[in-house]
């Protein structure tokens, strides 16, 4: 019968591995996000709604080419 040999011993007063905590720089970071990028999109809604519309005549009119201009 073959002898075998024991396992090596572990250190047992070695602390675990720390893991690295996401504490409140995380959720800060994730709040003043979320606020700034709600302030730019609705910043650029009112400038999207503040943009003159064509109406549909105005379109269809600049779409017909121009027959009878003045050459």
């Amino acid at each position: 019968m073959q002898q075998q040999t024991p396992p090596p011993v572990q250190q047992t007063n070695a602390p675990p591995p720390k893991k690295k905590k996401r504490g409140c720089c995380f959720g800060c970071l994730m709040v003043i996000l979320l606020l700034v990028v709600f302030i730019l999109g609705f910043a650029g809604y009112m400038y999207y709604r503040s943009l003159p519309k064509k109406s549909a005549v105005e379109k269809e009119y600049n779409s017909v080419p121009d027959y009878f201009e003045k050459k």
